[in-house]
């Protein structure tokens, strides 16, 4: 007994050669199309331009970071710079400032020093309270 499948392949035997025909030409008119669009490309934009287009959303992204940083840079070079000012301190002025400045430091950088031990008193030292009768 024939398959559902060997029946369907006897009924359309006679399809196939057709089939064929419209198959090599659909692949050829695909092929030259495509040949005509390779030539035509080709010609048309040089290699590195093909490159730079392949990148140009991340150049894009690139351009408009930098355009961010020169704009913000673009307030500080208008300002002139500044300079340390000569001061007309007296040298005793100055070591105190150090001073003092050293001791701020020192207030940062080093823990408390912790508090002392409470010590019980002797007892001796105790005093009681005087008894009134």
């Amino acid at each position: 007994m024939k398959t559902l499948r060997e029946i369907l392949f006897e009924r359309h035997q006679a399809a196939w050669p057709k089939l064929d025909v419209i198959r090599q030409k659909a692949l050829a008119t695909i092929a030259s199309e495509k040949s005509q669009a390779c030539s035509i490309d080709s010609t048309k934009k040089p290699a590195w331009i093909s490159a730079l287009l392949s990148l140009r959303w991340h150049l894009a992204g690139l351009s408009a970071a930098w355009l961010l940083v020169l704009i913000l840079n673009s307030d500080r070079s208008s300002a002139p710079p500044v300079f340390a000012q000569a001061s007309d301190s007296s040298p005793r002025q100055l070591l105190l400032a150090l001073k003092e400045n050293r001791r701020q430091l020192l207030d940062l950088i080093e823990p408390p020093a912790p508090e002392p031990l409470a010590v019980p008193r002797r007892r001796s030292e105790v005093q009681q309270p005087a008894q009134i009768v």
